[in-house]
């Protein structure tokens, strides 16, 4: 089920809360209101109901915060698979980006949907006399933390955006689109509304519960998207916006550091516990989005190898054929998304987070044999009716992230970030920790470690492009232009990693803006470079 279906069956409830009593009552309905901008706000029931399809943007979009975190971070291959089916946006993957190849169109369609999220926060700070103060609150609060989150995916893909706070197109009629044209902000001005939107999402959340249902906002989610904001202003230039440094920095930490006294979350003991989909919701999830048989699934059949090209040819990595389809993937998956073998070779056999991201496996010959992978964390799970369905809950932010940060930020600020990174470390090796302890270094030397810890523990979750704009080299240049941050496309051939960008490349940092959103409107402006 898509967003939209989703949108239909909230639509299909809240036209059957608000049925009339009495016959007489039927002479008085209104016409039905798509954006819901008349009709359903009248009790608590239909006020949950919109503040749950704001979670469902969050799901609906999933793939669109894929494309914009992951796929552009060197980790994949833009060729064939190892079972031989074409990738899936090569260009993308190679960051071939300019103005006529934009990679993404229309803002990832972004802002029809915080067109909906600005229709609740008006609605419910302007309307809605039956909600208590404490009730108006927390729906604001985490509406607020919605809309900061989406328009921070959108800042660091683009810099400065259009900013667009009313609902003008649910509530207005449209007799001249040309009164809807509007420029672009500066970098500046965009990260600050982006801060006085996640500040006031703190302040109202802040004697909410740091958790609650994990499929939805919570004041946790918002700690931490707080927390990554200031990160990014203090160690990021983006346009006219400077990075300001230690200020921020302190910020962050503070915010983080609430995060870990709250004792609200842990780490899980196993590192696989958090891709299980038959015990999802762990103590380390902070939000992730929910995925169910009976109502949505995901599309990572699409990073699934297919079982008529795997069985019969797969080996072991010591050339020992696979018995069968050992994944059960029965007619479901297409290998459209493979990651590198140079990136999965890069996790330590003691690692546990190795096996618990991939399923290794070889083809060829045994001799010749090349190695190939499966992405394990979102395939879901085996039904007992022998169907293999794409369940899994998809994660957006859990406990580990917080640490991770918590060291960068350490890090940056000239402080010893070993004990957040060895936290991670020892969860990761186990009983094989001894050996593998983290021991600091110089800034630059940490900054890399930092990185390569996060591809180990969040490989797929859809934050490498952003880590590689945020952490730095010793020249305070981000690790996109370093090879020592990538990974080989041929790594069996000897190639060496070259990096993911060049320093003439600076303009790919951000996205271009497609011709048909600039055509549309003349007010908007290319990214600069394009």
């Amino acid at each position: 089920m898509n967003k939209y279906r989703l949108w239909a069956i909230v639509a299909c409830a809240l036209s059957l809360a608000v049925l009339p009593s009495c016959k007489s009552d039927l002479l008085d309905l209104k016409p039905i209101d798509h954006y819901g901008t008349n009709n359903y706000w009248n009790n608590h029931a239909q006020v949950e109901a919109n503040y749950q399809a704001l979670n469902s943007i969050l799901r609906g979009n999933y793939s669109v915060f894929r494309t914009y975190g992951e796929l552009r971070a060197g980790t994949m291959k833009f060729t064939v698979s190892a079972t031989g089916e074409s990738q899936a946006n090569v260009e993308i993957k190679q960051s071939i980006l300019d103005a006529d190849r934009a990679g993404v169109s229309n803002w990832g369609g972004l802002y029809g949907d915080l067109l909906h999220i600005n229709l609740f926060i008006k609605k419910v700070e302007t309307q809605c006399p039956f909600l208590s103060d404490a009730e108006r609150k927390v729906y604001l609060g985490k509406a607020y933390g919605i809309r900061a989150y989406i328009y921070f995916v959108l800042y660091k893909s683009y810099g400065g955006l259009v900013i667009e706070t009313e609902p003008r197109v649910a509530e207005e009629g449209i007799t001249d689109p040309t009164s809807y044209h509007k420029a672009r902000s500066s970098a500046e001005e965009t990260l600050a509304f982006i801060k006085k939107d996640v500040e006031k999402s703190s302040e109202l959340l802040g004697s909410s519960p740091w958790t609650g249902v994990k499929t939805e906002w919570t004041r946790g989610a918002t700690e931490l998207l707080k927390a990554e904001v200031y990160l990014w202003s203090a160690k990021v230039t983006t346009g006219d916006h400077t990075a300001t440094g230690e200020t921020e920095l302190r910020k962050a930490k503070t915010t983080l550091e609430g995060i870990v006294s709250s004792n609200a979350f842990k780490l899980e003991d196993e590192f696989s516990a958090n891709f299980n989909a038959k015990k999802k919701n762990g103590q380390e999830m902070i939000l992730n989005l929910y995925f169910d048989r009976q109502e949505a699934t995901n599309d990572y059949g699409h990073y699934m190898y297919q079982n008529r090209l795997f069985v019969g040819s797969a080996r072991d990595k010591d050339g020992v054929l696979f018995p069968g389809d050992t994944l059960k993937a029965l007619s479901t998956g297409i290998l459209y998304n493979e990651y590198k073998p140079s990136f999965v070779a890069s996790f330590d056999e003691d690692d546990t987070r190795r096996s618990a991201s991939f399923f290794e496996f070889t083809v060829g010959t045994p001799g010749k044999l090349l190695p190939g992978s499966v992405f394990l964390k979102y395939q879901g799970q085996v039904y007992s009716d022998n169907a293999h369905i794409y369940d899994s809950n998809i994660v957006l932010y859990r406990y580990a992230d917080v640490l991770l940060l918590l060291a960068e930020v350490k890090n940056a600020l000239g402080e010893d970030p070993s004990t957040e990174i060895n936290l991670i470390r020892k969860r990761a090796f186990g009983k094989k920790f001894t050996g593998h302890e983290f021991v600091s270094g110089d800034f630059a030397a940490n900054e890399l470690a930092i990185l390569k810890e996060r591809d180990h523990e969040f490989a797929g979750e859809y934050k490498r492009w952003y880590d590689l704009l945020r952490l730095q080299d010793a020249s305070k240049q981000p690790l996109v232009f370093s090879a020592a941050a990538a990974y080989s496309d041929d790594h069996l051939a000897g190639a060496a990693p070259t990096p993911i960008l060049k320093t003439t490349e600076r303009q790919k940092l951000l996205w271009p803006v497609d011709r048909t959103v600039l055509n549309n409107d003349p007010l908007i402006k290319q990214t600069e470079g394009y």
